[in-house]
């Protein structure tokens, strides 16, 4: 098979291919970290106390678990369904340096409104008779915040590095890729409507995190990027948003870490709406409008559709 031969594929025809490919590399990837996981790291697989004693081996397991479940499986969906990799990978859009600081500074100034969300989101209350939601949602949660925990080191600058690499620059690239340069696309494609696929998106984007108690703001952050994509027809504008959300969040754990009254995991408890959270929501309106502008009087822009 050679570039662009699956180009005439419908749309959903693509996203079936895609996630089969997703499935496989996953599957091979977590047979070949099983298979070298006693020889090499000496763990065992089926201990959950081993594994999470052995920092090595979690963070080896995350990064390939990353590259095989977006990376891998984006870059053969941009070989095969697309005619110009190069437009499959980066979107038919230019960056600027104006753009580009924009985006960051959306991103930085949007945490009290995401923070804000994220209150929101605490306050879901179930009916007893479905406690067993809440139960299951919370559980979840710890389990992912303890593994954030253990996977997160400062102990010295390589292991920053790993941290970085692991939790920001591997899920920035791989997970625009997957989400908004194929699945966000495919979706506008199938149902011919940009802004439901906007939504769908950050819907699933969110959900496969399995964190509920923090769907609301993984959602709006997936919004976010979603305009921010469509807006600049640039998939590396979206990265760098992406890139400077969790890079954030990785300052503010190992500055927070120490604190042992509040995580930096930990959500307010108390309602954070102010004046902060309003003018955070205009600064995520007026930057997604000044994206579009500044791209539109790009003269190399096309649409991303």
């Amino acid at each position: 098979m050679h570039q662009g031969s699956l180009s005439n594929l419908t749309p959903i025809a693509k996203l079936v291919v895609l996630f089969t490919s997703i499935l496989f590399c996953v599957s091979i990837s977590t047979l070949v970290m099983s298979l070298i996981a006693k020889p090499i790291f000496d763990v065992d697989m089926t201990s959950m106390e081993e594994l999470q004693s052995n920092i090595t081996f979690m963070q080896s397991f995350q990064i390939i678990q990353s590259i095989s479940l977006f990376i891998i499986p984006s870059l053969l969906a941009f070989y095969f369904f697309f005619k110009n990799f190069n437009i499959g990978i980066k979107g038919e859009g230019t960056i600027s340096i104006q753009t580009a600081i924009i985006t960051i500074s959306l991103i930085f100034i949007a945490q009290a409104f995401i923070t804000y969300s994220g209150w929101l989101n605490h306050q879901l209350q179930f009916p007893e008779s479905m406690q067993y939601i809440m139960d299951w949602m919370s559980k979840k949660e710890n389990e992912t915040a303890e593994l954030t925990k253990t996977l997160i080191r400062s102990d010295n600058w390589f292991q920053i590095f790993i941290t970085v690499l692991m939790m920001s620059i591997l899920p920035a690239i791989g997970e625009e890729w997957l989400f908004r340069g194929l699945l966000q696309h495919y979706l506008g494609d199938w149902i011919n409507n940009k802004h439901i696929a906007i939504f769908l998106t950050a819907i699933i984007f969110s959900a496969v995190h399995m964190q509920f108690l923090t769907f609301l703001p993984r959602f709006l952050l997936g919004i976010i990027l979603g305009y921010i994509f469509i807006f600049s027809g640039n998939l590396w504008l979206a990265i760098i948003a992406h890139f400077t959300n969790n890079f954030m969040a990785i300052i503010a754990y190992i500055v927070m870490s120490n604190n042992e009254e509040h995580s930096p995991l930990d959500i307010p408890s108390e309602n954070p709406f102010g004046f902060g959270v309003v003018i955070s929501l205009l600064v995520i309106i007026g930057g997604l409008y000044a994206i579009k502008h500044i791209s539109l009087q790009t003269p190399s822009k096309t649409n991303a559709y």
